[in-house]
């Protein structure tokens, strides 16, 4: 049976389900072998790996950059595994990059760099017109292998100061024969955010009451205390969800979700690099495209509530408080 939410394709009868990818470096290289059909035939990109440095010496090392010839534009390329923290990884690694380019001699040592490694002539191998766009603005291109709730953040947040971002979720799909198949879509900040609403309404709503009937009554207690202490963090709802309830602030904020199993409570939390597991509770797990938590514990009796609220408490504070 098919995971509820995840997308297939079926093509000559075969069935093609998606692709995890282990390394950034996998979807690099596919990014790389497709940049035409990726930015279309008007455009440039530079397949090089150059840091660049703001005066404090603050530095950045972007996955490759591009031109645009229709809109004269420049940009820098991103690429990112949804299943890292994008947050710490693209924030970080971007926010370097603005502070670097307001650094008029990195510009122009960029142009003079990128025009060089241009050995067909036209335009991009004017160092003139590479300076001219870049100092006009400059936009970033997100590759990432699916939509998610951070990276519409992320978007969101970098587009405030008028910064043209765009995301391209490259989706890979393979069959039983290791057979691949690519899907890819850009989206500015506006049509990503569309997107992203739509893809956090695919899942079944059933009521909560259905869970709770393949376990015993104290461990439907277990759940109506924990339930409730995670609704009073604010602005919290309870969403029940076929397979599982989740919590969440907003369609696009959830930080917990419980699996209620016939023996105890399986909790998912996302996290960050400040989080504290003091009494070692929890268990690390792998992010995937559809499944975007960080670790997992389980609560079988009311006196487990306590540790377990602590460690909610922190994905809440870590997903939904700015």
């Amino acid at each position: 049976m098919q995971q509820e939410g995840v997308p297939v394709v079926i093509l000559n009868d075969e069935i093609y389900s998606p692709y995890s990818y282990k390394l950034e470096e996998e979807l690099e290289k596919l990014a790389v072998e497709h940049t035409e059909k990726l930015f279309g035939k008007n455009s440039h990109f530079f397949n090089v790996k150059r840091k660049i440095v703001s005066k404090s010496g603050i530095g950045s090392t972007p996955d490759g950059y591009l031109v645009d010839f229709v809109s004269d534009k420049f940009f820098i390329i991103e690429v990112e595994l949804s299943s890292h923290d994008i947050v710490r990884h693209v924030m970080n690694q971007l926010s370097r990059f603005k502070l670097a380019m307001g650094n008029s001699e990195t510009r122009n040592d960029l142009a003079k760099f990128l025009a060089s490694t241009v050995k067909k002539g036209g335009k991009v191998s004017d160092r003139d017109y590479l300076a001219r766009i870049i100092g006009q603005g400059v936009g970033i291109f997100i590759i990432i292998d699916s939509v998610s709730e951070q990276l519409t953040e992320v978007v969101e947040y970098l587009a405030k100061d008028g910064t043209d971002v765009r995301a391209i979720p490259f989706e890979t799909y393979t069959n039983g024969r290791n057979q691949l198949l690519h899907k890819f879509t850009t989206f500015t900040k506006e049509t990503l955010e569309k997107e992203a609403k739509k893809w956090t309404f695919k899942w079944t709503t059933v009521p909560v009451n259905e869970h709770l009937d393949k376990t015993d009554s104290d461990l439907k207690g277990v759940f109506s205390t924990l339930s409730k202490q995670i609704c009073l963090l604010p602005n919290v709802k309870e969403k029940s969800r076929k397979s599982w309830i989740t919590y969440q602030t907003s369609p696009l904020k959830n930080f917990c979700t419980i699996k209620v199993l016939p023996d105890c409570l399986e909790v998912h939390i996302k996290c960050n690099d400040s989080f504290m597991d003091e009494k070692s509770i929890t268990k690390k797990i792998e992010r995937t495209p559809s499944w975007t938590f960080d670790r997992v514990f389980t609560v079988r009796t009311q006196e487990n509530i306590e540790d377990a609220m602590r460690l909610i408490r922190q994905a809440y504070k870590c997903t939904c408080v700015r």
